[in-house]
C-alpha cells in the first residue's frame, strides 16, 4: 500500500548536457550519425524510425547546409531496450535497469525535496552573444520534422522561462515554437497553462509585452522539471534541483531580468507583445495525431541569442508513443500525481500516467466498497488528472507500467455491466482526437473509470493468479532461480 522501498540514493548531477551525452555513450545509449542528413524531413524520419525501434539517442554531426560546428541531438530520453526506462533512469543518476515504478517513486520523493538555485557570474552559454539585427535563428539547423507540420519547428525540447510580475514566481514550461522568420517564432500558448496564463492575465490584459527567455540543451533534468505538471507558484528550477540532488546554476540574461541555466547550449531572449498573432501549426502531437489545426497564436520576438561554442540543438518529435516527450511527461506526471494523492492519505501502491497521457493507471486494493470512486474523483481533482479522460484501477499485483499486464487485468477483471463508470460533460482538451467538433469548441467531453480490481466483497473468493510468482511453492521458485544459468539462460 505504501509503495516501493527506495533508498536515499545520491542523484548524479550532470554538469551539463554534454556530460549526460558522455554517460549515454558509455552505456551504449548514444549513436553518432556522421553521414550527411538533410534537415528537411530526412532528419525527422530517422528520428521516428529510430524511436520506433528503440534505438539509442541520436547525435547528428553532419546536417546538410550547416557547418559541423552545429549539431542536432535527438531522442534524448526515448525508450530503450531491453529496459524501456533505461535513459530516463540515467537522467536521474539511477541504474539503467531500474524498473519504471521505482523511477516514479524516486522522482516523487525528489519532488518533495526541492533545492534552490544559485546565481553565477559566468557560464558557457555566454561564449557567443548576438544582439539586434545580427540575430538570425536560421543560423541553427532547425529541422522540418514531418510533411504534415506547418513549418520548421525551433522549439520542441527546451525550457520556456517567464516571471510573474506580482510575485517571485518564475515559471518554467515547454511549449512548442514554430519558426516564422530570422527573428521570431510562434508560441502555442493554451490559456490554462501557467506560462501562457501569465501572458494573457498579467501582461496582455494590461497592454504590456511579456519578457521571455528560452533555454535549449540543458542538463536533461531541467527539461523534466519544465515539463512536470507542478502546481501554481512552484518554481520548477527548485524541482530541477531536487531531481539532480544539487542546485541549478543560473546566470542573468543580457537583455532582460530573467535567469537561465548557465550551461545551456543555446539561449533566446525576447518578448511576447500584446495582441500580436501569427498563424501556427499544424504539428504532430503527443496523443499520436496531428490534432491541432493551424490557428493564430502569440509571437515570441527574439532580440538576443547567446550560445556555446559548437552548440548542440536539441529536438523532439512527439507522436504515437513511445517518444521522448510523452515518455518523460508520463514519468514526471506520474510522480507529481503520486505526491498529490499521498497528501490526501489515499492508500495505493503505484500510479502511472500512460505515454499517450490519455489515461492514468493506478494499482490499489479496495479498502472499502466503492473505493475506486474515491480514487478516480481524487485524480480528476488534481492538476495532473483534470484532463485525463480514462482512469484504470488495477490490483496491487499488476505493474502499472507494463501494458501487457494492464491489458490482461482490463480483459479479465472488468465486469462489462458493473465496472465501467462514465462521467459526463467532463473537462476536455482540444488535442484529444476522439472528441467531436462541437466538444472541441466547447472544451467538454466525457471521462471513464475502469474498475479492474476484484470487488471488496470477494476477499475470500478472489481467483488465484497463475504465473511464476503465484503458482509454485517458494522452494521450487528458489531452486529454478538458483539454477537459471545452468539451464543455459542468460
Amino acid at each position: 500500500m505504501d509503495g516501493f522501498e527506495i533508498g536515499k540514493e545520491e542523484s548524479m548531477a550532470y554538469a551539463d548536457l554534454r556530460e549526460y551525452m558522455d554517460t549515454l555513450e558509455t552505456d551504449g545509449e548514444l549513436k553518432r550519425i556522421k553521414a550527411e542528413v538533410d534537415w528537411n524531413l530526412e532528419l525527422g524520419a530517422i528520428m521516428r524510425r529510430a524511436n520506433d525501434l528503440r534505438e539509442p539517442a541520436l547525435l547528428f554531426e553532419n546536417v546538410k547546409d550547416y557547418s559541423s560546428d552545429f549539431r542536432v541531438f535527438a531522442n534524448l530520453v526515448g525508450a530503450s531496450k531491453p529496459n524501456v526506462f533505461k535513459r530516463a533512469a540515467l537522467v536521474l543518476g539511477l541504474s539503467g535497469d531500474t524498473p519504471g515504478p521505482e523511477i516514479i517513486e524516486a522522482m516523487a520523493r525528489r519532488f518533495t525535496e526541492p533545492i534552490k538555485p544559485v546565481l553565477v557570474d559566468r557560464g558557457p552559454c555566454k561564449e557567443n552573444i548576438i544582439k539586434g539585427d545580427d540575430v538570425d535563428l536560421l543560423k541553427f539547423p532547425v529541422p522540418f520534422l514531418r510533411g504534415l507540420d506547418g513549418a520548421r519547428y525551433f522549439g520542441t525540447w527546451h525550457t520556456d522561462i517567464n516571471k510573474d510580475p506580482d510575485s517571485e514566481w518564475v515559471n518554467w514550461g515547454m511549449y512548442r515554437h514554430m519558426l516564422l522568420d530570422r527573428q521570431s517564432i510562434s508560441w502555442l500558448a493554451n490559456p490554462g497553462q501557467h506560462g501562457p496564463g501569465l501572458y494573457y492575465q498579467k501582461y496582455e490584459a494590461k497592454g504590456k509585452a511579456m519578457p521571455m527567455s528560452i533555454a535549449m540543451g540543458t542538463d536533461p533534468v531541467v527539461s523534466l522539471a519544465a515539463i512536470s505538471p507542478a502546481t501554481p507558484y512552484v518554481n520548477e528550477v527548485e524541482l530541477a534541483g531536487g531531481l539532480r540532488g544539487a542546485p541549478v546554476e543560473l546566470i542573468k540574461c543580457e537583455t532582460n531580468d530573467l535567469q537561465v541555466p548557465a550551461t545551456a547550449e543555446i539561449v533566446l531572449e525576447g518578448e511576447v507583445r500584446p495582441f500580436e498573432r501569427e498563424p501556427e501549426g499544424p504539428f504532430g502531437e503527443y496523443p499520436g495525431y496531428a490534432s491541432s489545426d493551424k490557428a493564430l497564436r502569440p509571437v515570441f520576438r527574439v532580440n538576443c541569442i547567446t550560445h556555446r561554442n559548437k552548440p548542440i540543438f536539441t529536438v523532439s518529435s512527439p507522436g504515437k508513443p513511445f517518444d521522448d516527450t510523452t515518455f518523460v511527461y508520463a514519468l514526471c506526471g506520474s510522480a507529481a500525481l503520486m505526491v498529490e494523492l499521498r497528501k490526501l492519505g489515499l492508500p495505493f501502491k503505484s500510479v502511472y500516467l500512460t505515454n499517450s497521457m490519455m489515461a492514468v493507471i493506478i494499482s490499489a486494493s479496495e479498502v472499502y466498497p466503492g473505493y475506486v470512486h474515491t480514487l478516480s474523483s481524487a485524480i480528476w481533482g488534481t492538476k495532473v488528472g483534470i484532463y485525463r479522460p480514462a482512469i484504470i484501477v488495477v490490483g496491487e499485483d499488476v505493474d502499472v507500467t507494463n501494458s501487457d499486464e494492464v491489458l490482461w487485468a482490463l480483459t479479465t477483471r472488468v465486469h462489462p455491466g458493473k465496472d465501467i463508470h462514465i462521467k459526463k460533460r467532463a473537462p476536455s482538451h482540444p488535442l484529444y482526437p476522439f472528441i467531436s467538433p462541437q466538444e472541441r469548441k466547447d472544451l467538454t467531453g466525457a471521462a471513464v473509470c475502469y474498475d479492474a480490481t476484484f470487488p471488496f466483497e470477494w476477499k475470500e473468493t478472489v481467483p488465484t493468479v497463475v504465473d511464476f510468482e503465484h503458482a509454485w511453492p517458494k522452494e521450487s521458485k528458489e531452486l529454478v532461480l538458483s539454477r537459471w544459468k545452468e539451464y543455459g539462460f542468460e
